[in-house]
């Protein structure tokens, strides 16, 4: 541990004290939900006088949650269901430290970022999906990992918080979200649900589960969900010139197109056979297929200094008579600005036909063999195979400036904006993944140990494609990156009081990974000029690592400490323009934690407690940044705009977190979580290239000048970002949630309310700018209010009705923004969360 660093110091005395206290309570009054530490409860055991224990796999085996020295929080089917969370969306606010971004690209690009720790546009992800055990395929553009549909027909949601990898197939910085797809049983069960709702809102589920015998078992899924968007086009508008300002090109924008709509069908097939009682081998495949009309993007600020949102409108808005026409005069880009906020969030006007097709194969196949009575042999096999093509308008206006909609044209053909003809960005991936494991129990089972190997592999089928940044050229980047990572890891944990009585309870944890990560990427660009290829490969490896003690104080509380080291794989810019930044390399980051779960009873009232306190120390951090060069990437002179992915200075990321349960009476469950942030930057600093129409940067150490591509000799210069506020790490989290089920005896059924509050602090969406710089990065604070009430067997029947309400007060809040009016652009796009949503839902329980 680090020498002189106040605040571990603080987290150890912090800890200490609060686990001393929780031991005298516990000490004093046991709860009566407790379960020995040798026994597995079941995952929803429930009465009037105790809480839920909950069965989680964060070690790879079934443990009580209270049980697993790690900040874990996991969520019931029950209540996925009962709060209405269907995506990753609608988990901000409800676990602690855990925000979902777009990163200023399209709604479905969901990315989770855990103690700050996220991923930036382009870059590897730093949270890891995992459905089955098997990581999701990610998109390397929009990061939807495995598509929609994911979250419905779950055991569990396990949402783990720091570094990953001693134990999980893939290494992580920030953490894992495990998605447990619920398993074929031995009962013959399903359901069949219909919901209605407003926007149109048409949503089908069911399930059904088939024993075949007693060795062989079926369990067949589907989701099919349609509703309207929430934001309208209302097509090109007129700016108070005299005249009707609309595109020179074949575009007149797309009046009454709706976006934000959903569309997708999700089809799943779970088989689980057990041909003899050593012998177990569960398959679980399923096929997504989602079709959108895009983002609601809409313009939330505008550079009145040259750029080229001003050169666009001007060119585009003005007559070629006029005198301003092909200037920078701000007059127009701030005229849509001021139509836009006129319109408000759920009114724009684009000039690209927005669309997002996505479809999802996955395939993944879990073999487990008990070798002996304490060995067991596990194999997790994975295939996912991605297809995604997109557009989105990327400035949120009728500025035909970055919209990403690449159009195919011949070399040479006449062209504008992107206004020739309708293109697609492409994504069409496959990954295959493999995981071997040994799993042992040893001293009575005072001591075990995991070793596994990780193989991945993602693949490209053909080129892909991304629109490209350069203004005033149509045409694409046509790209193809391909990755592969191996790995050996291993972790045990020991009771020592295996070897010392007196040592009883106290465990020692300790795990290491040894990662090889290789990556070979190639693009070039289709469009007027005849661009180069450019090629790039390389390779990195990496020893990561757990270390930690726990101690059982009493029957339901535990204290653990532990430090872990992750990483974070480097990779290609695959749309970068510097010759000299074709690759970055990996992030690393340390975390110190010490935590305390307990479960006790005040005068008869039980009641849970988790609290841990982290320190996270990272360094070399991915951040993206735009990336230009004048005549430096296509063979023609001019300016190439794209974007890359660099690595920033070092940061450290402070924080405590809280989870608290009571059951004060008979069917009254009330909880909530807490969490506090301190994240910032150590060192940060940016290289700015030359740049012919930025000419100031704003710093932390003030304004620095950008120099001038058309200046003999120009260099890029070096921008202090150290003082930037941290992204995605609000400095405050908190949640609220009451459940109340009332039995109206046995021939009417029973009735369940629920009421859930969430809470998220302002938080920072760029990466690269200061909140001076980029005024519309900094996101209001926002509280969203969910409401249901369910009749389960409604009349004695196996019928449950339910109502519900999302965002019940209609709270307007910002999710993202495209941070580019600090940026040769000259302007920025925000995408808003989902309005108030409400709606009825009826489904129909039948089986054993």
């Amino acid at each position: 541990m680090r020498r002189g660093n106040p605040w571990l110091l603080g987290m150890l005395l912090s800890g200490t004290a609060l686990s001393l206290v929780a031991g005298v309570a516990a000490a004093q009054t046991t709860a009566p939900s407790a379960v020995p530490p040798s026994t597995a409860a079941p995952a929803n055991t429930t009465d009037a006088n105790t809480l839920n224990d909950i069965i989680v796999t964060a070690n790879r085996r079934a443990e009580r949650i209270q049980d697993v020295p790690t900040a874990i929080t996991a969520v019931s089917t029950d209540t996925l269901h009962e709060q209405n969370i269907s995506t990753p969306q609608d988990l901000p606010g409800k676990i602690p430290s855990l925000m979902v971004t777009s990163n200023g690209t399209t709604r479905n690009a969901e990315t989770v970022v855990i103690r700050g720790q996220g991923q930036s546009y382009l870059a590897p992800v730093g949270v890891v999906n995992y459905f089955a055990e098997v990581p999701l395929i990610q998109g390397a553009i929009i990061s939807n990992q495995g598509g929609p549909g994911t979250f419905f027909d779950l055991e569990s949601l396990q949402v783990l918080r720091g570094p990953q990898g001693t134990l999980f197939g893939k290494n992580t910085t920030g953490g894992a979200l495990l998605l447990g797809p619920a398993k074929p049983t031995d009962k013959f069960e399903g359901y069949f649900q219909a919901q209605v709702g407003n926007y149109n809102d048409r949503e089908y589920e069911g399930v059904i589960n088939v024993p075949v015998d007693d060795k062989l078992a079926v369990r067949l899924s589907f989701r099919k969900v349609d509703r309207d968007g929430y934001t309208k086009d209302v097509g090109p508008q007129a700016f108070g010139y005299g005249y009707v300002l609309t595109p020179n090109g074949p575009s007149n924008g797309f009046a009454g197109k709706d976006y934000d709509d959903r569309h997708y069908d999700t089809v799943r097939l779970g088989v689980n056979w057990t041909p003899t009682e050593r012998v177990e081998n569960y398959l679980v495949a399923y096929y997504t297929q989602s079709h959108d009309n895009g983002t609601g993007l809409s313009i939330s600020d505008a550079n009145t200094g040259a750029n080229l949102s001003n050169l666009a409108g001007n060119l585009f808005y003005r007559q070629p008579t006029d005198p301003l026409y092909g200037s920078n005069d701000p007059t127009i880009a701030q005229g849509i600005l001021a139509r836009q906020r006129a319109l408000g969030p759920r009114e724009t006007a684009l000039n690209t036909n927005e669309f997002d097709d996505l479809k999802v194969w996955s395939l993944t196949d879990i073999l487990k063999v008990d070798l002996t009575d304490t060995l067991l042999f596990r194999n997790i096999f994975g295939y996912q195979r991605m297809k995604q093509g997109y557009a989105w308008d990327l400035d949120g206006s009728i500025l035909p400036l970055t919209a990403q909609n690449p159009t195919l044209v011949v070399a040479g053909t006449p062209g504008s904006f992107g206004q020739v003809g309708q293109g697609t960005n492409i994504t069409n991936l496959s990954q295959l993944s493999v995981e071997p494991q040994i799993q042992g129990k040893f001293l009575a089972d005072k001591l075990n140990t995991v070793v596994g190997l990780f193989y991945s592999d993602v693949q490209p089928e053909g080129l892909q494609a991304l629109g490209s940044f350069n203004f005033g050229e149509p045409g694409m980047v046509l790209y193809s990156v391909k990755t592969q990572s191996k790995a050996v890891y291993a972790q045990s944990d020991l009771d020592l009081g295996a070897y010392v009585g007196a040592l009883d309870g106290l465990k020692l944890t300790a795990g290491v990974r040894e990662t090889w990560d290789s990556y070979d990427g190639r693009r070039y660009a289709s469009s007027y000029f005849n661009i180069p290829e450019a090629q790039a490969s390389k390779t990195a490896a990496a020893t990561t690592w757990t270390v930690g003690l726990d101690y059982r104080l009493a029957a339901n509380t535990i204290v653990y400490g532990k430090v872990t080291r992750g990483y974070k794989a480097g990779g290609f810019n695959m749309v970068g323009v510097q010759q000299d930044g074709l690759t970055y390399a990996p992030e690393h980051v340390t975390n110190y934690e010490v935590g305390t779960k307990t479960d006790f009873s005040v005068a008869n009232i039980p009641v849970r407690l988790n609290a841990t306190l982290y320190d996270m120390e990272d360094d070399g951090i991915q951040r993206n940044s735009a990336d230009n060069a004048f005549n430096g990437f296509q063979n023609a002179s001019g300016l190439d705009q794209g974007a890359r992915i660099f690595n920033a200075g070092a940061s450290t990321v402070r924080g405590v977190e809280l989870e608290l349960s009571v059951r004060p009476a008979k069917g009254l469950e009330l909880s909530g979580s807490y969490a506090y942030m301190d994240a910032h930057y150590n060192n940060f600093h940016i290289d700015i290239p030359p740049d012919p129409l930025v000419t100031m940067k704003d710093t932390c150490s003030g304004p620095l000048a950008v120099p001038s591509p058309y200046l003999p000799g120009a260099r890029a210069v070096s921008a202090n970002l150290s003082c930037i506020p941290f992204p995605f790490a609000p400095r405050h989290q908190f949640n609220l949630n009451a459940r109340y089920q009332y039995d109206l005896g046995r021939s009417l059924g029973s009735l369940v309310g629920t009421a859930n509050f969430s809470w998220v602090d302002q938080q920072f969406a760029s990466s690269i700018s200061t909140p001076a710089g980029e005024p519309g990065a900094t996101l209001a604070p926002y509280g969203l209010l969910n409401l249901s009430l369910e009749w389960q067997d409604l009349l004695n029947r196996p019928l449950d009705l339910r109502l519900f309400v999302t965002n019940a007060t209609d709270k307007v809040y910002r999710i993202s923004n495209s941070n580019l009016t600090d940026t040769a652009f000259g302007s920025s796009a925000s995408i808003y969360g989902e309005p108030r949503m409400y709606g009825l839902s009826l489904r129909y329980r039948f089986g054993d």
